[in-house]
Protein backbone atom coordinates (compact mmCIF):
# COMPACT_ATOMS: atom_id res chain seq x y z
CA UNK A 1 0.00 0.00 0.00
CA UNK A 2 1.27 3.47 -0.84
CA UNK A 3 0.91 6.34 1.59
CA UNK A 4 1.96 9.99 1.60
CA UNK A 5 0.73 13.49 1.19
CA UNK A 6 0.21 13.13 -2.56
CA UNK A 7 0.61 10.32 -5.10
CA UNK A 8 0.29 10.60 -8.85
CA UNK A 9 2.05 9.31 -11.94
CA UNK A 10 5.29 10.87 -13.10
CA UNK A 11 4.42 13.46 -15.70
CA UNK A 12 6.29 13.73 -18.99
CA UNK A 13 9.36 15.93 -18.67
CA UNK A 14 8.82 19.51 -19.73
CA UNK A 15 12.48 20.34 -20.05
CA UNK A 16 12.28 22.35 -23.29
CA UNK A 17 14.50 25.41 -23.11
CA UNK A 18 12.90 28.78 -23.74
CA UNK A 19 14.74 30.32 -26.65
CA UNK A 20 14.70 33.87 -25.35
CA UNK A 21 15.54 33.27 -21.68
CA UNK A 22 17.38 29.95 -21.52
CA UNK A 23 15.24 28.83 -18.55
CA UNK A 24 13.65 25.38 -18.22
CA UNK A 25 9.95 24.90 -17.81
CA UNK A 26 8.55 23.28 -14.67
CA UNK A 27 9.15 19.55 -14.32
CA UNK A 28 7.04 17.17 -12.25
CA UNK A 29 8.85 14.46 -10.26
CA UNK A 30 7.72 11.68 -7.95
CA UNK A 31 9.92 10.71 -5.01
CA UNK A 32 9.43 7.30 -3.37
CA UNK A 33 10.44 7.21 0.31
CA UNK A 34 11.01 3.85 2.03
CA UNK A 35 11.56 3.15 5.70
CA UNK A 36 11.04 0.44 8.31
CA UNK A 37 9.18 2.56 10.86
CA UNK A 38 5.52 2.25 11.83
CA UNK A 39 3.55 4.98 10.08
CA UNK A 40 2.78 6.67 13.41
CA UNK A 41 6.35 6.47 14.77
CA UNK A 42 7.57 9.70 16.38
CA UNK A 43 10.44 9.82 13.88
CA UNK A 44 8.02 9.67 10.96
CA UNK A 45 5.75 12.32 12.45
CA UNK A 46 8.61 14.73 13.11
CA UNK A 47 10.79 14.11 10.06
CA UNK A 48 9.32 12.51 6.95
CA UNK A 49 5.81 13.90 7.31
CA UNK A 50 7.19 17.37 8.01
CA UNK A 51 9.69 17.09 5.17
CA UNK A 52 7.02 16.13 2.63
CA UNK A 53 4.64 18.84 3.82
CA UNK A 54 7.23 21.64 3.70
CA UNK A 55 8.54 20.62 0.28
CA UNK A 56 4.99 20.52 -1.07
CA UNK A 57 4.30 23.97 0.38
CA UNK A 58 7.21 25.38 -1.62
CA UNK A 59 7.02 23.36 -4.82
CA UNK A 60 3.35 22.44 -5.06
CA UNK A 61 2.54 19.89 -7.75
CA UNK A 62 6.05 19.90 -9.14
CA UNK A 63 6.92 17.22 -6.58
CA UNK A 64 4.84 14.24 -5.46
CA UNK A 65 5.73 11.80 -2.70
CA UNK A 66 4.95 8.14 -2.25
CA UNK A 67 5.76 7.00 1.28
CA UNK A 68 6.23 3.29 2.00
CA UNK A 69 6.57 2.82 5.80
CA UNK A 70 6.77 -0.31 7.99
CA UNK A 71 9.16 -2.29 5.76
CA UNK A 72 6.68 -2.34 2.87
CA UNK A 73 9.45 -2.25 0.26
CA UNK A 74 12.26 -3.93 2.20
CA UNK A 75 13.56 -4.90 5.63
CA UNK A 76 15.49 -2.18 7.43
CA UNK A 77 18.88 -3.70 6.57
CA UNK A 78 18.00 -3.82 2.86
CA UNK A 79 16.78 -0.25 2.36
CA UNK A 80 20.21 0.99 1.30
CA UNK A 81 20.23 -1.67 -1.43
CA UNK A 82 16.79 -0.79 -2.80
CA UNK A 83 17.73 2.91 -2.78
CA UNK A 84 20.87 2.15 -4.75
CA UNK A 85 18.78 0.06 -7.17
CA UNK A 86 16.19 2.79 -7.71
CA UNK A 87 13.30 0.85 -6.20
CA UNK A 88 13.12 3.68 -3.66
CA UNK A 89 14.42 7.18 -4.30
CA UNK A 90 14.92 8.19 -0.66
CA UNK A 91 15.75 5.54 1.92
CA UNK A 92 15.91 5.21 5.70
CA UNK A 93 19.58 4.31 6.03
CA UNK A 94 20.99 3.49 9.46
CA UNK A 95 24.76 2.92 9.26
CA UNK A 96 24.77 0.27 12.00
CA UNK A 97 22.19 -1.77 10.05
CA UNK A 98 24.66 -1.90 7.16
CA UNK A 99 27.84 -1.86 9.22
CA UNK A 100 29.74 -3.86 6.63
CA UNK A 101 29.35 -0.87 4.29
CA UNK A 102 29.20 2.03 6.75
CA UNK A 103 31.14 1.06 9.90
CA UNK A 104 32.34 4.59 10.68
CA UNK A 105 28.75 5.89 10.76
CA UNK A 106 28.33 4.03 14.06
CA UNK A 107 30.33 6.76 15.83
CA UNK A 108 27.11 8.50 16.88
CA UNK A 109 25.98 5.33 18.67
CA UNK A 110 28.88 5.26 21.12
CA UNK A 111 27.66 5.42 24.74
CA UNK A 112 28.08 8.51 26.85
CA UNK A 113 29.11 10.77 23.96
CA UNK A 114 26.00 12.97 23.68
CA UNK A 115 23.63 14.48 26.21
CA UNK A 116 20.63 15.05 23.94
CA UNK A 117 19.07 14.29 20.58
CA UNK A 118 20.07 17.74 19.34
CA UNK A 119 23.72 17.22 20.25
CA UNK A 120 23.78 13.90 18.42
CA UNK A 121 21.68 14.97 15.43
CA UNK A 122 23.53 18.21 14.70
CA UNK A 123 27.03 16.81 15.30
CA UNK A 124 26.22 13.83 13.08
CA UNK A 125 24.77 16.18 10.45
CA UNK A 126 28.12 17.93 10.03
CA UNK A 127 29.79 14.61 9.22
CA UNK A 128 27.14 13.15 6.88
CA UNK A 129 26.24 16.31 4.96
CA UNK A 130 27.46 16.40 1.35
CA UNK A 131 31.18 17.10 1.56
CA UNK A 132 31.39 16.01 5.21
CA UNK A 133 33.90 13.36 6.19
CA UNK A 134 31.38 10.52 6.58
CA UNK A 135 29.77 11.52 3.32
CA UNK A 136 33.09 11.25 1.53
CA UNK A 137 34.11 8.00 3.24
CA UNK A 138 30.82 6.08 3.33
CA UNK A 139 27.71 7.69 1.84
CA UNK A 140 29.10 9.00 -1.44
CA UNK A 141 30.92 5.71 -2.23
CA UNK A 142 27.58 3.93 -1.71
CA UNK A 143 25.82 6.22 -4.18
CA UNK A 144 23.57 8.08 -1.74
CA UNK A 145 23.31 11.66 -0.49
CA UNK A 146 21.87 12.54 2.94
CA UNK A 147 18.87 14.90 2.96
CA UNK A 148 18.05 14.81 6.67
CA UNK A 149 19.20 12.89 9.71
CA UNK A 150 18.47 12.41 13.38
CA UNK A 151 20.00 10.83 16.44
CA UNK A 152 17.50 9.99 19.13
CA UNK A 153 17.81 10.96 22.79
CA UNK A 154 20.33 8.91 24.79
CA UNK A 155 19.21 5.30 25.09
CA UNK A 156 17.97 3.72 28.29
CA UNK A 157 17.79 0.01 29.08
CA UNK A 158 14.27 -1.41 29.09
CA UNK A 159 13.40 -4.88 30.39
CA UNK A 160 10.47 -7.27 30.26
CA UNK A 161 8.49 -7.91 33.40
CA UNK A 162 9.89 -11.41 33.76
CA UNK A 163 13.50 -10.14 33.62
CA UNK A 164 13.30 -8.61 37.11
CA UNK A 165 16.02 -5.98 36.58
CA UNK A 166 16.30 -3.19 39.16
CA UNK A 167 20.03 -2.33 39.25
CA UNK A 168 23.18 -2.42 37.13
CA UNK A 169 24.22 -5.71 38.73
CA UNK A 170 21.07 -7.32 37.35
CA UNK A 171 22.25 -6.70 33.76
CA UNK A 172 24.69 -9.61 33.99
CA UNK A 173 23.74 -12.43 31.63
CA UNK A 174 20.61 -10.71 30.31
CA UNK A 175 19.94 -11.12 26.59
CA UNK A 176 19.54 -7.65 25.08
CA UNK A 177 18.57 -6.57 21.60
CA UNK A 178 21.44 -4.81 19.89
CA UNK A 179 22.64 -3.20 16.69
CA UNK A 180 26.04 -4.37 15.42
CA UNK A 181 29.04 -2.33 16.52
CA UNK A 182 29.02 0.22 19.33
CA UNK A 183 25.82 -1.01 20.96
CA UNK A 184 27.19 -4.54 21.22
CA UNK A 185 30.32 -3.23 22.93
CA UNK A 186 28.19 -1.22 25.38
CA UNK A 187 26.19 -4.28 26.40
CA UNK A 188 29.23 -6.49 26.74
CA UNK A 189 30.79 -3.84 28.99
CA UNK A 190 27.99 -4.33 31.54
CA UNK A 191 27.94 -8.12 31.30
CA UNK A 192 24.86 -8.44 29.10
CA UNK A 193 24.61 -10.65 26.01
CA UNK A 194 23.83 -8.68 22.83
CA UNK A 195 21.38 -10.21 20.35
CA UNK A 196 21.24 -8.58 16.92
CA UNK A 197 17.80 -7.57 15.66
CA UNK A 198 16.00 -4.51 14.32
CA UNK A 199 13.40 -2.58 16.38
CA UNK A 200 10.32 -4.05 14.63
CA UNK A 201 11.38 -7.49 15.92
CA UNK A 202 11.74 -6.49 19.58
CA UNK A 203 8.10 -6.83 20.71
CA UNK A 204 7.76 -10.47 19.71
CA UNK A 205 11.22 -11.32 21.01
CA UNK A 206 10.56 -9.80 24.43
CA UNK A 207 7.09 -11.34 24.62
CA UNK A 208 8.43 -14.81 23.82
CA UNK A 209 11.44 -14.46 26.13
CA UNK A 210 13.96 -14.66 23.28
CA UNK A 211 15.45 -11.49 24.76
CA UNK A 212 15.14 -9.94 28.21
CA UNK A 213 15.31 -6.35 27.10
CA UNK A 214 16.69 -3.75 24.74
CA UNK A 215 18.43 -0.41 24.55
CA UNK A 216 16.03 2.25 23.28
CA UNK A 217 14.88 5.78 24.05
CA UNK A 218 11.41 6.07 25.57
CA UNK A 219 10.17 7.65 22.34
CA UNK A 220 10.83 4.39 20.47
CA UNK A 221 9.59 2.31 23.40
CA UNK A 222 6.17 3.82 22.85
CA UNK A 223 6.34 3.93 19.06
CA UNK A 224 6.83 0.15 18.93
CA UNK A 225 4.22 -0.58 21.61
CA UNK A 226 6.82 -1.87 24.05
CA UNK A 227 5.35 0.13 26.93
CA UNK A 228 2.75 -2.65 27.13
CA UNK A 229 5.35 -5.25 28.14
CA UNK A 230 8.10 -3.27 29.91
CA UNK A 231 8.52 -4.08 33.58
CA UNK A 232 11.50 -1.86 34.38
CA UNK A 233 13.79 0.68 32.78
CA UNK A 234 16.71 2.91 33.63
CA UNK A 235 16.11 6.65 33.73
CA UNK A 236 19.59 8.17 33.88
CA UNK A 237 21.84 5.88 31.84
CA UNK A 238 23.36 6.89 28.52
CA UNK A 239 23.81 3.85 26.29
CA UNK A 240 24.39 5.88 23.17
CA UNK A 241 21.82 6.40 20.45
CA UNK A 242 21.19 5.52 16.81
CA UNK A 243 22.19 7.59 13.82
CA UNK A 244 19.39 7.68 11.26
CA UNK A 245 19.63 9.19 7.82
CA UNK A 246 17.19 9.66 4.97
CA UNK A 247 19.32 9.67 1.86
CA UNK A 248 18.48 10.06 -1.81
CA UNK A 249 20.21 8.01 -4.50
CA UNK A 250 22.82 10.05 -6.31
CA UNK A 251 21.32 8.98 -9.63
CA UNK A 252 17.92 10.39 -8.68
CA UNK A 253 19.53 13.53 -7.27
CA UNK A 254 21.42 14.19 -10.47
CA UNK A 255 18.17 14.00 -12.45
CA UNK A 256 16.48 16.77 -10.44
CA UNK A 257 16.37 20.45 -11.43
CA UNK A 258 18.64 22.69 -9.37
CA UNK A 259 15.80 24.60 -7.72
CA UNK A 260 14.25 21.35 -6.45
CA UNK A 261 17.65 20.23 -5.17
CA UNK A 262 17.95 23.51 -3.27
CA UNK A 263 14.55 23.10 -1.61
CA UNK A 264 15.22 19.48 -0.62
CA UNK A 265 18.58 20.44 0.90
CA UNK A 266 17.29 23.43 2.85
CA UNK A 267 14.11 21.75 4.12
CA UNK A 268 16.12 18.67 5.10
CA UNK A 269 18.36 20.75 7.34
CA UNK A 270 15.35 22.47 8.89
CA UNK A 271 13.76 19.10 9.62
CA UNK A 272 16.91 17.82 11.32
CA UNK A 273 16.93 20.84 13.62
CA UNK A 274 13.22 20.83 14.49
CA UNK A 275 12.94 17.07 14.98
CA UNK A 276 15.69 16.78 17.57
CA UNK A 277 14.01 19.35 19.81
CA UNK A 278 10.75 17.42 19.62
CA UNK A 279 12.51 14.17 20.56
CA UNK A 280 14.23 15.67 23.59
CA UNK A 281 10.97 17.16 24.88
CA UNK A 282 9.04 13.92 24.40
CA UNK A 283 11.73 11.79 26.07
CA UNK A 284 11.26 13.34 29.50
CA UNK A 285 7.49 13.29 29.26
CA UNK A 286 7.36 9.62 28.26
CA UNK A 287 9.66 8.54 31.09
CA UNK A 288 7.07 9.89 33.51
CA UNK A 289 4.23 8.29 31.58
CA UNK A 290 5.93 4.89 31.68
CA UNK A 291 6.39 5.13 35.45
CA UNK A 292 2.80 6.25 35.93
CA UNK A 293 1.74 3.16 33.99
CA UNK A 294 3.32 0.86 36.56
CA UNK A 295 6.83 0.23 35.24
CA UNK A 296 9.77 0.51 37.63
CA UNK A 297 11.70 3.41 36.09
CA UNK A 298 14.78 3.48 38.29
CA UNK A 299 17.80 5.75 38.54
CA UNK A 300 21.22 4.17 38.69
CA UNK A 301 23.22 5.00 41.81
CA UNK A 302 26.19 7.33 41.57
CA UNK A 303 28.46 4.34 42.06
CA UNK A 304 26.82 2.49 39.16
CA UNK A 305 26.96 5.60 36.99
CA UNK A 306 30.70 5.88 37.66
CA UNK A 307 31.13 2.22 36.66
CA UNK A 308 29.26 2.89 33.44
CA UNK A 309 31.37 5.94 32.64
CA UNK A 310 34.57 3.91 33.06
CA UNK A 311 33.21 1.09 30.91
CA UNK A 312 32.01 3.46 28.22
CA UNK A 313 35.38 5.17 27.95
CA UNK A 314 36.85 1.79 27.10
CA UNK A 315 34.06 1.10 24.59
CA UNK A 316 34.88 4.21 22.53
CA UNK A 317 38.59 3.40 22.54
CA UNK A 318 37.99 -0.22 21.54
CA UNK A 319 35.55 0.77 18.78
CA UNK A 320 38.02 3.20 17.24
CA UNK A 321 40.99 0.86 17.60
CA UNK A 322 39.14 -2.03 15.95
CA UNK A 323 38.33 0.14 12.94
CA UNK A 324 41.86 1.53 12.78
CA UNK A 325 43.18 -2.02 12.62
CA UNK A 326 40.99 -2.63 9.55
CA UNK A 327 42.41 0.40 7.77
CA UNK A 328 39.35 2.54 8.59
CA UNK A 329 39.60 5.99 10.16
CA UNK A 330 37.98 5.10 13.49
CA UNK A 331 40.06 7.33 15.75
CA UNK A 332 39.87 10.23 13.31
CA UNK A 333 36.08 10.06 13.01
CA UNK A 334 35.67 9.74 16.79
CA UNK A 335 37.84 12.84 17.27
CA UNK A 336 35.87 14.76 14.64
CA UNK A 337 32.53 13.78 16.14
CA UNK A 338 33.63 14.84 19.63
CA UNK A 339 34.86 18.15 18.22
CA UNK A 340 31.43 18.82 16.70
CA UNK A 341 29.74 18.01 20.02
CA UNK A 342 32.08 20.43 21.82
CA UNK A 343 31.20 23.19 19.35
CA UNK A 344 27.50 22.67 20.03
CA UNK A 345 28.03 22.83 23.79
CA UNK A 346 30.04 26.02 23.43
CA UNK A 347 27.10 27.46 21.49
CA UNK A 348 24.72 26.43 24.27
CA UNK A 349 22.87 23.83 22.18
Amino acid sequence: MKTGLTSFALAAALAATAATTGTATAQEVTLKIADSLPAAHIITRNTTEVFMERVKEELGDRVAFEHYPAQQLAKAKDILSITQAGIADIGYIVPSYVSEKMPLGGVVELPGEIASSCEGSLAFAELVRPGGKLDELEFKPNGVRVLYNVALSPYQAIFSKRAGVASLADFAGKKMRSNPGAMELSLQAVGAAPVRMTPPEIFDAMTKGTIDGALLPFTSTYSYGLDQIVGSATSNANFGTVGITYAISQTKWDSLPEDIQEVLTRVGREVTESACSAFDTAEGELAETLADGGADVFALSEEDKAKLDDAFATVAKDWASALDSRGKKGSEILSDFRAEVRKLREQGI
